[in-house]
């Protein structure tokens, strides 16, 4: 037995190494080098947004040139897991939708708990004061949703130039939409909600509708809903020479008044100009912003965190700010997120060469996270020129990528996906495969094993060695039900080294290698 176990062991190590790599390379099992690029077919694609769904397809939404007549459409591609395009989506994986007769332009997508797909941006008819939000729904195969909208269509109409650049959706299926609304003069954060079927929500707002204004031209980038229904909502303003901007509202849309005592937040990084382009929650309600900031000479990547309060978190960088320096011009920093061990991914571009996409993970505390990419900072170049806008991150724990690849003329939809160090997903001990999550990993004298199990489970949970020596016992033979489980594992006085921790149970086992530093 102890011969099995540890050829079990010694396989699991050599397998984990293998599959999952360095954090923050490039994952090779997505279309082979970790890069995919789409081309809808003639002129300027560009890819804004992405997000996956429950069953690891990833969906990417922009702007694609309507071959014939050299207007822009919303576009939208679904991939398969390994990234090759889904052709239950539309046939070929590529949706193209013209909504007005000009400029359509999507920018932001999200995922309904049925798997329809509601995406956010701009129509343009070609008249400045005609420019609408614009937000359509789509069926799981890529076809519109005829019971929303005008068939799948909902266009909104501040008076001014409106763009909407983030949608969320509210656990009562509450659409919200966030952007600007621009006059002759400036601009003002927009807000709007809208009802499951697309009509707007009168008891939001004045009738579905919230204007903001900072106090200068102030564009809303990013919106999210914190688990009491508040909603928060960033971007910059130019007051001075440009500040990050930051909204937190009930949930009738009116201000908040117990965040910085009117419900507005602004903050200015360095001298120069700073803008706030994406807005995450973090799980003890503290929030992260991010963006970009000018040093005077070039933009850097910037996060601001602040506590529920609206005031700035000194625990962050000791004063709430960080930036940070590709070593190249320019990085821009246009969205955020969270990992489930707290860590921070900033994604965005960086001008070396002809662009890149750009990403950084940091720990908790706002310093970079050396375990990935041995500086916390990653670059990919896809094709000769590339920029990266968007990030997101899989329940398996990848990180995926989305922007352009190629010049202002001719481009296309690209997508990056990398490892993150994450094992993410079910925990089914009925079959000899699985993954599990620990955090941190490399691990400290105490971390935290997450799993969800498919069924009740009599369960073990040991640490050995990599030459399948049983270390220590955490669970022996103990009732987890079905469902998903959080262990605080301790590992004090264990010496520095490779581990396999092992679940397993009269219906199988699995594990997953750890780094003990």
């Amino acid at each position: 037995m102890k011969t099995k176990i540890s050829t079990l062991i010694l396989i699991m190590v050599c397998n984990t190494l293998l599959l999952y790599g360095q954090p923050g390379s490039l994952d090779t099992t997505f279309d082979n080098d970790g890069k995919v690029t789409t081309d809808f077919g003639i002129g300027t694609d560009w890819g804004w947004s992405v997000t996956t769904q429950t069953d690891g397809k990833i969906i990417v939404v922009g702007g694609t040139i309507e071959e014939g007549t050299g207007e822009m459409d919303f576009g939208i591609v679904r991939y398969n897991p390994d990234g090759s395009l889904d052709n239950s989506f539309d046939l070929d994986g590529m949706v193209t939708t013209p909504i007005g007769s000009g400029y359509d332009e999507a920018y932001s997508v999200a995922i309904q708990p049925d798997g329809k797909i509601l995406v956010a941006g701009i129509s343009w008819s070609g008249n400045p004061s005609f420019d609408d939000f614009a937000l359509v729904r789509y069926n799981q195969d890529g076809s519109l949703d005829s019971s929303f909208g005008t068939n799948g269509i909902v266009l909104t109409d501040f008076g001014g130039s409106d763009v909407a650049y983030s949608v969320a959706i509210q656990p009562d299926g509450k659409i919200l939409v966030a952007g600007t609304t621009f006059t002759p003069l400036d601009g003002d954060f927009g807000l709007v909600r809208y009802n499951q079927d697309g009509s707007l929500d009168s008891s939001f707002g004045t009738n579905g509708i919230v204007l903001t204004d900072f106090g200068g031209s102030d564009v809303a980038k990013s919106v999210a809903i914190q688990p009491d229904g508040k909603i928060l909502v960033a971007g910059g303003s130019d007051i001075g020479n440009g500040v990050f901007a930051l909204a937190r509202y009930n949930s009738d849309g009116s201000l908040d008044n117990s965040f910085d005592t009117d419900g507005k937040v602004t903050t200015d990084i360095g001298n120069f100009n700073d803008w706030g382009n994406s807005v995450v929650l973090q799980q003890d309600g503290k929030i992260i912003v991010a963006g970009v900031s000018n040093d005077g000479n070039f933009f850097d990547f910037a996060l601001v965190r602040y506590n529920q309060d609206g005031s700035l978190d000194p625990s962050f960088d000791s004063d709430g700010k960080v930036t940070t320096d590709f070593n190249s011009g320019n990085d821009f920093s246009f969205s955020v997120v969270l990992q489930p061990d707290g860590k921070i991914l900033a994604a965005g571009g960086a001008d070396i060469g002809n662009g890149v996409f750009a990403l950084a993970r940091y720990n908790s505390d706002g310093s970079l996270d050396n375990s990935f990419s041995s500086d916390g900072k990653v670059t990919t170049a896809v094709g000769s020129e590339s920029f990266g806008f968007s990030v997101t991150l899989q329940t398996d724990g990848k990180i995926v990528m989305a922007g352009y690849s190629g010049t202002e003329q001719v481009s296309d939809f690209a997508a990056v996906r990398y490892i993150s160090g994450l094992i993410l997903g079910l925990v089914d001990l009925s079959i000899e495969s699985g993954t599990i999550l620990i955090y941190p990993n490399p691990i400290q004298d105490v971390s935290v094993l997450e799993y969800t199990l498919a069924k009740d489970e009599n369960l073990s949970i040991e640490l050995y060695d990599v030459s399948g020596r049983l270390i220590r016992s955490f669970l022996g033979q103990e009732m987890r039900t079905i469902g998903t489980h959080k262990e605080t594992l301790n590992f004090n006085e264990i010496a520095t080294g490779n581990y396999v921790l092992m679940l397993h149970s009269k219906s199988g086992r699995l594990g997953v290698k750890i780094i003990k530093q």
